[in-house]
């Protein structure tokens, strides 16, 4: 609950509603090849080796939809962390159910940290994904510059340094406008809603990179099993230039942009790309 003296931007204080233990209600999902396709456009992925499957990646889209379906508002909402778990393999076209439940807040010299956990749940009650998000509601007071640093390269490192270029994403205006529609989140769209919370210009989903790295590391091809984490660490606006990054071990990605700085660092804990299925 956001008992503290300071209110939350816009209409975020909202989110008093849905304290730890909320349950959203259920919402349906699936990924169809005109969704991914529009989705790894917008993210310079190369989406042919994922054949019939779908990319775990773009169901972190439904988390917002989810959250919207419950009532709550998406817009000047942070995406500063997510973590995907997946289990097996999900067809392009098959329905999953959205089941999200939030959890403990976190603390933010910058606002409130809405954390939820999320299952999509097939009819056979099976879960192939399971999600963790970590989203900044900033305050209303704060002139936002960058989600709080958390984790990744010091400042005077170099967050190139034995790493391996794997990749690119070349933003523009039409390609985070397109990638953000299912969400309706201003903030990615609307030059001054970004400018009243302290951004030179909209900034791109987080999960843009995500989709983006995400590619990278299970090599365009969708995994059986996974878990890869990321950290959100900087804006990244719609005219930015980011380079991909992936150590000798295929463990660690970042996304680095034109100016030499860190924007996102993932962690691949777990990947089995063999198909398990008996």
């Amino acid at each position: 609950m956001n008992d503290q003296a300071k209110p939350l931007a816009g209409d975020l204080n909202a989110y008093d509603r849905a304290p730890e233990g909320t349950r959203w209600p259920a919402l349906l999902t699936h990924v169809d090849r005109q969704r991914q396709d529009r989705y790894h456009l917008a993210t310079d992925v190369e989406g042919a080796g994922f054949g019939g499957l779908a990319d775990a990646s773009i169901f972190a889209q439904d988390v917002s939809r989810a959250i919207a379906n419950a009532g709550l508002p998406n817009d000047g909402r942070i995406l500063v962390g997510q973590r995907i778990f997946q289990t097996g393999r999900v067809g392009l076209g098959e329905i999953l159910s959205i089941e999200a439940m939030v959890c403990a807040d976190g603390a933010s010299p910058r606002g409130r940290i809405l954390n939820c956990n999320i299952a999509f749940r097939r009819a056979d009650n099976t879960v192939p994904l399971r999600m963790a998000t970590e989203h900044l509601l900033p305050y209303a007071e704060m002139t936002i510059l960058a989600p709080e640093r958390t984790s990744g390269a010091t400042p005077h490192s170099d967050p190139t340094d034995a790493m391996e270029a794997v990749g690119g994403l070349h933003l523009t205006p039409e390609k985070v406008a397109a990638y953000a529609d299912e969400v309706g989140n201003l903030i990615h769209s609307d030059p001054d809603f970004a400018h009243a919370r302290g951004f030179r210009a909209p900034i791109a989903q987080g999960l843009m990179q995500l989709t983006a790295l995400h590619g990278a590391a299970v090599n365009h091809v969708a995994p059986w099993e996974m878990d890869l984490a990321i950290r959100f660490l900087c804006p990244v606006f719609w005219d930015s230039e980011l380079t991909l990054y992936a150590d000798a071990q295929r463990r660690l990605y970042r996304c680095v942009d034109q100016g030499g700085k860190l924007t996102a660092e993932a962690h691949l804990h777990h990947l089995t790309t063999e198909d398990m299925e008996p």
